[in-house]
């Protein structure tokens, strides 16, 4: 009875593996292959990119007011998202963003001078070409929902693609786990074998790289794992605005920069200090303090009433790392996650293998269908050939 049972079931994961693999598998096979290329493009862009550091000197940074007037001058009219401290050695990063139409750019400056080092098109170079191709296809917003969607499919693909391999025995199980390739093994033996075992093992991160993807991909997908683990807040970041409705006298300076001297003085020992620049008046001063080096979800998220001073306790997840949830640090690891980061450079290059397989599964499996539709038509042709002759005898 169970047998019996199996059968059907796997039918029908068949079908669904193939039909909606076919019209997908060039999607996957993009997506999967630029994920590959971008998985390690810091380190290698820390390869040439030498104007991201300096010599370290025995004064204090520039202050982000000042960071910001220099900005100013060297771009004039732009908007100026935020300014990133690094480590001593670090050029200091302001950045310019404006979202319609998109502006990208990034100023390096020397912390301790303000002296102009090198402005960065961040929407021009080869990693960019290759991030746009991974969300977008290289075709705007239609690429981006058509990335999402086949993402989504690809997850009932690898769900139906673990159906079908799952063996009905131990013995089974031995031959679905290992190569038993000799010189007579046929090509079209090791091509099932090549999409059957390396599916299996990169299956699960498979499985994980995909469901983080949609995370970001749809709000309703990351809202629902995050309900799902027990999260209460939104996990859609949100600028606070301030509590405050008039200014206040408070300490002398700037008040970013009060925050910023705040900032460097909590945390002596991150990774890197980011002050934005209130968008306008209404809003807080925003502080995105990053711990470490490698990964983003250990951050502290720091808003300041830009009146007062009064620090501001946001409705979602993106807050101080002490007052995260499981639920909460689950998806701030999203990202992390979803590029292997959170394993460090290992976790990078389990993700790497692991995409460089899913690349190859459209390519092995529309191999498979296509030698075994070619072998119907022939068996087609053989039994017609056959029932002419038959007929012919009689």
């Amino acid at each position: 009875m169970i047998s019996v049972g199996k059968r059907p079931f796997k039918k029908i994961a068949g079908h669904i593996h193939l039909w909606l693999g076919l019209p997908t598998g060039l999607v996957v096979f993009v997506v999967a292959v630029t994920g590959c290329i971008y998985c390690f493009q810091e380190e290698i862009r820390s390869l040439y990119e030498d104007y991201q550091h300096v010599a370290p000197q025995e004064v204090s940074f520039i202050p982000p007011s000042e960071a910001h007037a220099i900005a100013e001058e060297t771009m004039p009219g732009r908007h100026i998202h935020s300014v990133v401290y690094g480590a001593p050695n670090e050029a200091l990063e302001v950045i310019f963003y404006e979202a319609e139409p998109e502006f990208y750019q990034k100023a390096y400056l020397n912390p301790y001078t303000g002296q102009l080092i090198k402005m960065v098109d961040l929407e021009a170079g080869f990693f960019h070409f290759i991030l746009e191709g991974h969300i977008y296809l290289w075709m705007g917003e239609v690429g981006k929902k058509i990335v999402s969607y086949s993402t989504l499919i690809f997850l009932l693909i690898l769900v139906s693609g673990l159906i079908l391999w799952w063996p009905r025995n131990r013995k089974a199980a031995r031959k679905r786990v290992r190569f038993r390739w000799s010189d007579r093994t046929r090509w079209k033996r090791k091509n099932y074998d090549l999409h059957n075992i390396l599916g299996f093992y990169a299956s699960l991160i498979a499985l994980v790289v995909a469901i983080t993807g949609l995370s970001i991909a749809f709000n309703w997908f990351s809202e629902g794992v995050h309900i799902l683990t027990g999260g209460e807040k939104q996990t859609r970041f949100v600028l606070p605005e301030n509590i405050s409705s008039v200014q206040e006298t408070g300490p002398s300076g700037k008040p970013i920069d009060i925050i910023w001297r705040q900032m460097m003085q909590e945390y002596p020992q991150a990774a890197s200090v980011e002050m934005h620049y209130p968008p306008t008046e209404e809003y807080t001063i925003y502080a995105y303090v990053k711990l470490s080096k490698g990964t983003y979800w250990d951050s502290d998220f720091r808003y300041f009433d830009a009146r007062t001073l009064e620090e501001v306790e946001p409705d979602h997840i993106y807050g101080k790392l002490e007052q995260a949830s499981i639920a909460d640090n689950i998806q701030r690891m999203n990202y992390d996650i979803h590029v292997g980061a959170i394993g460090g450079f290992a976790g990078k290059i389990i993700v790497f293998l692991s995409s460089l397989v899913v690349a190859s599964l459209p390519v092995t499996g529309i191999t498979i269908w296509w030698g075994r539709r070619r072998q119907a038509v022939r068996r087609k042709e053989n039994r017609s050939a056959s029932s002419a002759v038959s007929s012919r005898a009689a």
